[in-house]
This record gives structure tokens, C-alpha cells and sequence, in this order.
């Protein structure tokens, strides 16, 4: 039978001391050699897996993520205002074309999809699926709303696909022009308009609260096809954060993450 013995108070707190000591750490408490945040920036639109990201990232790796997001254009202006971004996620070609940025490095995480969506009881219908015919029915639409074409991905995309089916001049006292994916998310899940543009992974969502949706092919007669990348600056760059943008590039090669890439629709 074991013997149990008084120990010292100072003794029982060193032998204490030394276990906890000894221990590891659980995995999310662990804290890298490069513990330096990384600064992401993302349209607005990819928020929420984003976000989801972030937080399995931390979670697996203990490495904190400051986000930022906006219309790529606000992004694009906060990065060079900061001079620093360690990962910029949005379309390729906005990426390509924005002015005093270097970020090489790409990742695809999928292809972006429009969706035009509508609202609940839209024309006095109460069926989920009013609109059949998105060139026809837009035409009986009051208000429609998307993202400012010069600043925002699917903005730009809406504006593509409305000339390609000659409505972009015929709806222009209907259009209503915000600044971001989820202000188009807003007023359609509130019923102040009746129709508006946006991505799949915002659909997806709010579905719940719209009257229904259809998603519009890319393409000839369409909208350009939507690249989503993970863009990174040149491996030398911003030596702070080498270790922890490799990591997080390696963590979005991982089912985990490629799992919430495709429930976004990604």
C-alpha cells in the first residue's frame, strides 16, 4: 500500500511548480516563436468565411489575425496607407490593377459567383421563386441595388452582366449604388428594396430571409469570371511575419479550411 507522508509547504509548491512546468501547453495556448500578428485584408463580401478562417488559424497555431474589410478599394487605400498588408484576399484581376502594391505571392481559394436575389413577397408573390427570367422580371423592379462598380468586385460584375443584356441605361433611375456586398445584404433582408447583386457567399447566409435567388453565369454575353485569391507579399518582405504568413498559407491547403472555402460557396 502507498504511504502517505506530510510535505513541506515550500517543498509541495516547488514539486507544484515543477510539474506544471513540465507539462505542454494545449495546443491552442501554445504560443509559435513568431507570435507577431498578421494583418489580413478582405472585401467585404468574404467576410464571414474569412472571419471563420481567422478563427480556426488561432486556434490551431495561436498566431492572432487583425482583419480589416472593405470594397477593394478601401482595402487597397488602408494597405498603403499602413504600408504593410500580410494578406489581401479579393479578386485577382482588382489585385493585379491596384496601384502601389506588391503582393506576388496568390493562392486560389475558388471562383466567385453573382447571384441576383430578391426579396420575400416580391410583385405581391408570395411563391420563394418569383423571378424566372432575371432580364424580363428585373424590368417590373422599383428599386434594385448593388456594389459600386468602380470600387467593389461584384459591383463591377453587376454592371458587366446589365450592359451584356442591355439594361444597364433602361435601369439606371432604378439602380441604387452602396458601397459593399453586405449593405446589399441589408436592405434586402430588411424589404427596402426589391431586388439587388451579390456574391454567393453572401446568399448563402441570408438565405433565410430573401424571397429567393438565381446565380448568374460568367462568361461570353455575361460578367468576366471571378478569381478569388489569397494574395502575399514576396517572401522577403516584412520579416516580422515570414513564419506566420507561411503558416497561414500551409493552414489554407488544409481540409479545414478548404472545408469553409466550399460551404461559402468557393
Amino acid at each position: 500500500m502507498f504511504e502517505c507522508h506530510d510535505i513541506p509547504l515550500s517543498r509541495r509548491r516547488w514539486l507544484a511548480l515543477t510539474l506544471l512546468s513540465a507539462a505542454p501547453l494545449p495546443r491552442a495556448w501554445a504560443q509559435p516563436e513568431d507570435a507577431s500578428p498578421l494583418l489580413l485584408m478582405a472585401g467585404a463580401g468574404y467576410k464571414r468565411p474569412v472571419e471563420a478562417l481567422c478563427a480556426d488559424f488561432t486556434r490551431e497555431t495561436g498566431i492572432a489575425v487583425d482583419r480589416s474589410y472593405g470594397n477593394l478599394q478601401q482595402i487597397f487605400a488602408q494597405a498603403r496607407a499602413s504600408g504593410r498588408v500580410d494578406v489581401l484576399i479579393g479578386d485577382a484581376d482588382f489585385i493585379d490593377h491596384a496601384k502601389g502594391l506588391d503582393l506576388p505571392q496568390r493562392l486560389t481559394l475558388g471562383q466567385g459567383k453573382l447571384v441576383l436575389a430578391w426579396r420575400r413577397e416580391l410583385l405581391g408573390r408570395t411563391s420563394p421563386d418569383p423571378i424566372t427570367d432575371p432580364v424580363r422580371d428585373l424590368q417590373k423592379m422599383q428599386s434594385i441595388a448593388l456594389p459600386n462598380p468602380q470600387q467593389a468586385i461584384y459591383g463591377r460584375a453587376a454592371e458587366q452582366w446589365l450592359r451584356a443584356k442591355a439594361l444597364w441605361t433602361p435601369l439606371q433611375d432604378k439602380l441604387k449604388i452602396v458601397q459593399t456586398v453586405p449593405q446589399v445584404s441589408a436592405y434586402l433582408t430588411t424589404g427596402q428594396i426589391d431586388a439587388g447583386f451579390l456574391n454567393l457567399t453572401e446568399v448563402l447566409a441570408v438565405k433565410g430571409q430573401l424571397g429567393g435567388h438565381v446565380e448568374l453565369q460568367p462568361g461570353a454575353g455575361s460578367y468576366a469570371p471571378i478569381d478569388i485569391v489569397a494574395a502575399f507579399p514576396a517572401a522577403g518582405a516584412q520579416p516580422s511575419t515570414v513564419s506566420a504568413r507561411e503558416r497561414f498559407r500551409q493552414f489554407l491547403h488544409s481540409p479545414q479550411a478548404q472545408a469553409v472555402l466550399r460551404r461559402s460557396g468557393l
